[in-house]
């Protein structure tokens, strides 16, 4: 017999504040995003104006609030209310940090008013669908979990432009990484849509994707997708035929259907479509040999306060309707502009501690990346590994070698025999140059590269070294004897 009664329970339990909420979104977007975001906040928000140049000075927030604390991402909501100061006893609110440079401000004008510059919004603002929003829309039709739906869009975020997931299980943050299954049952869902191959992890998996839609699993050209694709692009047709006790003739054949293949399903998506890119740090040469990192505020409109909203409030009695909206639209105009503030500090202190894990980057170039994981970064930060999933999404960084995603600072490690470990972004780069030195007659094959990276300590089967080729858009040895790959 089930009995029903009440029960009192006494607990504590972490809640997610809207605030927080919008401090989260508010660092997740890219830089164009969060301009278009602002603009729109000053539309919505009366108290909420635009500064001009002649009016920014130099002074710093007189408060600050630790959005993202270390562990968690969500905050007591009992310790905010007591915690969040009244913001009427803050009012002159300053968004100005030392390392503003007002030049760019003005270098970014001279170039929009330019009646020569090619600069124009219209080539930002008009442009066609991307494979993330077209991915976005399609896992939006199936039903699953708020959790599943989170993880469905941080994989669509890291999917590159040859249509590749970018990060591995390992990588994935520690909230989805507790239900094992999760993982390969979301990424399922994202490979199941359009452009087919889309989402996998390597060339054989895209290419199998695309033959089990056209149901080729019990063909010629799934077993050699399945076990021979090396083989296959070596040319290796005879070895192959006699593995898979075929004729040469079937390999062949089956060699017409794999070509048909797209390798790179993305490549649709990223087609003349040449986007304009501002980063939102830049490590720079100080002198004396000293790297130093600053933000990129360019092109960000800054936000103040109508002080005159302040003479009004004084005038109001304290239970006056209007006088409790003016507030309302105070508290929130304060939070938005301290979220936005803790976001620069947050992409600031994660570029810091970059420069500090890679510096031998920003002096020999590729070949000085090391190893590093999102939860390095994290430890040494006291911040969570999603947060800084968060920051280095879609946020750039202009370095001596050229603009890169700040996720290009992470990657995995090959061991090596002195027990460390090298960066597979170094050991791509080292596989490019030994390719572009190599004789014209007589080009490296994937084995003889093993032998040379061996040579140098570091550990690598010749798989990888094939799949780094492929990555770097290298052709198999046989082709290379006849066109020249920089």
């Amino acid at each position: 017999m089930i009995r029903q009664r009440l029960e009192i329970k006494l607990g504590q339990k972490m809640v997610m504040t809207p605030q927080l909420q919008q401090a989260i979104h508010l660092l997740m977007l890219a830089k164009l995003d969060l301009r278009e975001e602002i603009l729109q906040e000053t539309q919505t928000n009366p108290l909420l104006e635009l500064e001009e140049e002649g009016d920014w000075e130099d002074s710093a927030p007189e408060s600050s609030i630790d959005l993202l604390p270390s562990g968690s991402e969500t905050v007591d909501k009992g310790v905010e209310e007591e915690t969040n100061p009244d913001p009427l006893m803050s009012w002159d609110y300053s968004l100005h940090e030392d390392m503003d440079d007002s030049g760019l401000y003005q270098e970014e004008r001279s170039i929009r008013e330019d009646p020569e510059s090619d600069f124009s919004y219209e080539k930002v603002l008009a442009a066609p669908t991307t494979l993330e929003d077209h991915l976005i829309w399609q896992i939006s039709f199936r039903e699953m979990s708020s959790v599943e739906k989170e993880l469905a869009h941080y994989l669509i975020g890291n999917i590159n432009e040859d249509g590749y997931l970018a990060v591995s299980e390992e990588e994935i943050p520690e909230p989805w990484r507790t239900d094992p299954e999760m993982f390969p049952r979301v990424l399922s869902w994202i490979q199941e849509c359009d452009p087919p191959g889309v989402a996998a992890r390597n060339l054989r998996e895209c290419l199998m994707i695309q033959a089990r839609l056209l149901n080729l699993e019990k063909t010629v050209v799934w077993s050699v997708l399945e076990s021979h694709l090396d083989d296959f692009m070596e040319m290796k047709y005879k070895g192959i035929a006699r593995a898979l006790s075929v004729s040469v003739e079937d390999i062949q054949e089956a060699g017409k259907i794999i070509r048909k293949l797209e390798p790179k399903p993305g490549r649709p998506y990223f087609r003349d479509m040449a986007m304009p890119i501002s980063p939102d740090v830049r490590f720079y040469d100080a002198g004396h040999g000293e790297i130093r990192v600053g933000l990129n505020e360019e092109g960000i409109p800054r936000l103040r306060i109508q002080s005159a909203y302040k003479s009004l409030l004084k005038t109001m009695e304290k239970k006056d309707k209007t006088r409790e909206y003016i507030e309302e639209k105070l508290r929130s105009a304060m939070w938005f502009m301290k979220s936005i503030e803790q976001r620069k500090k947050t992409i600031l202190r994660v570029a810091e501690a970059i420069l500090r894990h890679q510096e031998g980057f920003f002096r020999r170039g590729p070949l000085g990346l090391k190893p590093l994981v999102l939860k390095t970064i994290a430890q040494d930060l006291g911040l969570h590994e999603s947060t800084i999933s968060r920051v280095t999404n879609q946020k750039y960084a202009e370095t001596p070698f050229g603009i890169v995603e700040l996720k290009f600072f992470f990657s995995g490690g090959l061991p090596s025999q002195s027990g460390s470990e090298h960066s597979s972004v170094s050991v791509r780069e080292k596989i490019r140059d030994m390719v572009h030195g190599e004789p014209k007659n007589a080009p490296l094959t994937d084995q003889e590269i093993m032998n040379r990276l061996g040579k140098e300590g570091i550990v690598i089967a010749r798989r990888t070294v094939a799949k780094y080729r492929m990555e770097l858009d290298i052709p198999p040895v046989n082709k290379r004897k006849q066109e020249r790959v920089i």
